[in-house]
């Protein structure tokens, strides 16, 4: 694991940026995606990343360091 230790003191791993409106597709096509599926664990576990990414959205620094244009 030294490698992985490498890239994070060189500040080679980086972190993807999305726009707010990136979030907020991604949160819904995880909602419509669940919604198709019976119900169910694996319904219930798209429903419950859904319902972290939109907690995730509120969460400023989370949105400093992940999004591109912040929190609006």
């Amino acid at each position: 694991m030294t490698w992985a230790r490498e890239l994070v003191e060189n500040n080679a791993v980086e972190t993807k940026r999305y726009t707010m409106a990136e979030l907020y597709e991604l949160r819904r096509l995880l909602i419509r995606h669940s919604r198709s599926m019976p119900p169910g664990p694996v319904r219930n576990e798209h429903r419950q990343i859904a319902a972290s990414m939109r907690s995730l959205a509120c969460d400023k620094k989370w949105l400093a360091a992940h999004a591109v244009d912040g929190h609006k």
